[in-house]
């Protein structure tokens, strides 16, 4: 009888240059060490190296928190107080709120810049309509394109919804894991695909969608005492009771392709529209529930519903008039995509009138994990959440470089124990097996990718962010995950990696 498989995931890389230590903490040790010899000699006081070596060691090794070490939170911090003195931590969108104002003359891509704040700058959604090759016969729904013009890149959004994957057999869901697996490898080998990823938002939800529902079906039965108006009547009293607990989830996958990459005579658009059409079946046939890539109107939705938490409950609404069931316009009459307001402190950050707090997954279990590990994370969701995952393929050339340098650097520590007689520890001997593992599955044909995992919690009060913030980390801790970091200093960039987008945030946090 062959046992389960196991999943690992590879410790983060950190960068480590010698000694365990960092480049920039190396440098402020070797620093420290020449001070302490060369600044007495030249001033004939001990006090002046001891205090600067005290100095560069407290630069390199004292953490802040929510910022990691004090050399990594420094320039957070003088960014942050270069924005707040220019008055560049605040934004307001430039809606014509007062009717006669007098019209102030500006270009149509000035405008559209300055309808979103500076974290969103630069996207834009296109409008991409349908031919017969991309469903034209079965919808005219038109396909949205976020086009990112600072990164040239084009992203499709689909939408996804959960399966029956938590109640099918262990040897059931290791086959979905493999299918994915295979989606990954595939999508990787796509020409022009850049990254792609999930975002899966969270939260409280009244019981609206069951109510109407219940609506329509009652008025034809509820005058019978027992059968089907009883029955009614005990799911409408359910429903009552289970409104608190009632949980809204909003699942869209995303796939960007870098328009530098396609071929000179490619059209983008298509290419972008065709890349996340294959992208789709290949969703559908390794056992995934995915729509066709969402609209225009359906995008704007989403984001809107990841700025502004209270819409969810005017999203539920049924759609009354035609337009608005063929999604070409949406319910949230008059509101657009982007938010209205932001408002950047250290701690969090305020758009509209929600407080968010984004925390990045610095450190994934490193012990062996089976399916389902990450629920507690994903729907212990008692406020609201989104948890976004950036998945970005490593070439594979690049993979062999980071395999060899992986396992030179553990040949080398370990060589360095046993010569001069100090014990292996375990996690060192379970690093070389899990590199030759990764050097094993890239020989198969698997592709490595970079990911990382932002999550981001909302609340209308400060307060209740705190709270929300320590029910995240618990839910976190209960999954596995070793140490999860608040993103201090940059909340408004890190809230906008964690919209279906296709921006990513800075390329230290994906590794």
């Amino acid at each position: 009888m062959t046992s389960s498989p196991v999943y690992r995931l590879a410790r983060r890389r950190s960068g480590m240059a010698h000694f365990g230590l960092g480049p920039a903490p190396l440098i402020l040790v070797a620093g420290g060490f020449t001070a302490l010899i060369v600044l007495p000699l030249l001033t004939g006081s001990l006090v002046v190296g001891v205090a600067v070596a005290a100095g560069c060691g407290v630069v390199a090794f004292v953490p802040v928190p929510g910022a990691g070490p004090l050399y990594e939170a420094a320039p957070l911090a003088v960014r942050h107080l270069a924005r707040r003195t220019g008055a560049r931590h605040h934004w307001v969108a430039p809606l014509p709120l007062l009717s006669g104002a007098p019209a102030v003359a500006v270009r149509p891509g000035d405008q559209a810049r300055r309808l979103l704040p500076p974290p969103l700058r630069g996207l834009e959604i296109l409008t991409v309509p349908r031919t017969a090759a991309t469903g034209a016969a079965h919808s005219l729904t038109p396909i949205g394109l976020i086009h990112d013009r600072r990164a040239g890149t084009l992203t499709a959004v689909l939408s996804a919804r959960g399966s029956e994957f938590g109640l099918l057999e262990p040897a059931d869901q290791h086959d979905r894991l493999a299918a994915w697996a295979q989606v990954l490898a595939h999508t990787a080998r796509d020409s022009g695909v850049a990254r792609l990823g999930w975002s899966l938002w969270s939260g409280p939800t009244p019981p609206s969608d069951h109510l109407l529902w219940l609506h329509d079906r009652q008025p034809g039965t509820a005058t019978a005492d027992h059968g089907p108006g009883q029955a009614a009547e005990d799911y409408q009293r359910l429903l009552e009771n289970a409104a608190p607990a009632l949980i809204r989830h909003d699942l869209r996958l995303w796939l960007s392709l870098d328009t530098r990459r396609l071929h000179r005579r490619a059209a983008p658009l298509d290419a972008a529209v065709q890349a996340a059409l294959t992208f789709a079946e290949r969703c559908r046939a390794a056992g995934l529930v995915v729509g066709d890539p969402d609209s225009p109107v359906d995008i704007a939705e989403a984001l809107r519903l990841r700025a502004d938490p209270s819409v969810a409950a005017t999203l539920t609404h049924v759609r009354h008039t035609l337009a608005q069931q063929s999604g070409a316009i949406s319910v949230l009459a008059g509101i657009h995509a982007g938010p209205l307001s932001m408002h950047a402190r250290w701690n969090a950050v305020r758009i509209d009138d929600v407080w968010h707090r984004t925390f990045w997954v610095a450190q994934w279990p490193t012990a062996g994990l089976r399916p389902g590990w990450l629920d507690p994370l994903l729907f212990d969701a008692s406020c609201v959440r989104t948890v976004a995952f950036v998945l970005e393929p490593v070439p594979a050339r690049s993979s062999r470089r980071r395999i060899n340098a992986d396992a030179v650097e553990l040949e080398s520590r370990m060589a360095v124990r046993e010569r001069h007689g100090f014990r292996v520890p375990t996690h060192l001997a379970g690093a070389q097996a899990q590199v030759d593992e990764r050097e094993a599955e890239l020989h198969s044909g698997h592709v490595e990718y970079g990911y990382l995992a932002l999550v981001d919690v909302a609340a209308p009060t400060l307060d209740d962010l705190d709270d929300a913030s320590t029910q995240l980390a618990e839910a976190a801790a209960f999954a596995g995950v070793s140490e999860i970091r608040p993103l201090h200093g940059r909340h408004d960039l890190a809230w906008a990696a964690t919209l279906p987008t296709g921006r990513v945030p800075a390329r230290g946090l994906l590794r």
